[in-house]
């Protein structure tokens, strides 16, 4: 029995013995197993079958019972070579296309309103994680004076995200000069990216002009602070983070604190969610496939818009539904990108 080569009646099992651990919760044993396949199989052969696959490492033994749970690697081969997609429901889909409608929303709200959809219609936490700004294209920037020489500083990107910002430049600018700085940012800069906003600046401040021109000399100075990569990665939007403790997979108490430090460390779960949604497409990481050590018990499953630098999904216990969880991800993604398209139009 290869290990990607598994008989007919090897995969039955493994599908079988998944199907069965995903609904209980519980190990799943050969006489349990007998019951529900319909190869009129022996116990006894079942549990050799069921032996075999431990040794590939799909399976694995816990000490308390005579039944088998499905590993990581046997999760990857389920949904690798033995998952078929799952319709959504009527009733989902209606609730994905209402949801997430661009009447009279902002880009924002639908991607808080995606992580909601996600997390109530999958029973697991739903994520939303908007462009990271270092790869928006720039449209818009309206500088507003704040007391103690600080500056508002409010960006829209094409897509029509609004990102704000205040930043200090150690100097009082007044209004009307906040406005000419704006304006010349405007209409230099709109369509770019901001990576090459910050390397055009760089080579503005090597310009002879820039020291004898006021207005240049501001909007450099400016600019450099609005359009710097402080802050930059991305707004994640969280939803359902509780739903993780009805699982009986996380009654551990030190288990479930280490998520949690995760969802609450803004700036780490980000990078850890760019990393999963990064070269686009749907995905499924699995347990130990995640990127970070504290999420090694989670089950991911996203779609990514790389080209955007957005993405959304689920994350959930590695016994998730993943046939119906992976059709809800491509659909509630495919319902955003119609939304954002139409409120760019």
């Amino acid at each position: 029995m290869a290990r990607h080569g598994l008989d007919e009646r090897s995969k039955d099992v493994l599908k079988t013995l998944i199907l069965t651990h995903i609904a209980t919760g519980e190990p799943v044993g050969s006489e349990t197993l007998a019951r529900h396949l319909s190869g009129g199989l022996s116990p006894a052969t079942i549990r050799n079958i069921m032996a075999d696959l431990e040794k590939l490492g799909f399976l694995s033994h816990p000490h308390t019972s005579a039944g088998r749970v499905p590993t990581d690697e046997g999760y990857r081969f389920y949904v690798d070579s033995l998952m078929g997609r799952r319709p959504l429901r009527p009733r989902d889909t209606a609730a994905i296309r209402t949801g997430l409608s661009s009447r009279d929303t902002t880009p924002i709200q639908v991607m808080e309103n995606a992580s909601h959809l996600l997390s109530r219609l999958s029973g697991s936490v739903g994520f939303a994680l908007a462009p990271d700004i270092a790869r928006a294209t720039f449209r818009h920037i309206d500088l507003v004076q704040l007391p103690h020489a600080r500056i508002l500083v409010v960006m829209v990107s094409q897509t029509g995200l609004v990102t704000n910002r205040v930043i200090g430049l150690g100097e009082e600018i007044s209004q009307d000069e906040l406005q000419a700085c704006a304006n010349y940012l405007n209409a230099q800069f709109a369509g770019m990216t901001l990576a090459a906003i910050r390397a055009r600046l760089l080579e503005l401040m090597g310009q002879e002009k820039a020291l004898y021109d006021s207005l240049l000399r501001n909007a450099i100075s400016v600019g450099q602070h609005a359009f710097s990569d402080e802050g930059d990665g991305g707004n994640v939007f969280l939803d359902g983070t509780a739903k993780l403790l009805e699982q009986p997979e996380f009654v551990d108490m030190a288990k479930m604190q280490a998520i949690f430090k995760t969802f609450e460390e803004k700036g780490r779960l980000v990078k850890i969610l760019n990393a999963c949604i990064s070269g686009g497409g749907l995905r499924v990481i699995i347990g130990h496939e995640n990127p970070d050590p504290d999420l090694r018990d989670i089950a991911i499953v996203t779609a990514g818009y790389g080209e955007v630098g957005w993405g959304l999904g689920v994350l959930g216990s590695t016994r998730m539904q993943y046939p119906r969880v992976v059709e809800l991800v491509d659909q509630v993604g495919r319902a955003v990108s119609e939304a954002l398209t139409e409120l760019q139009a």
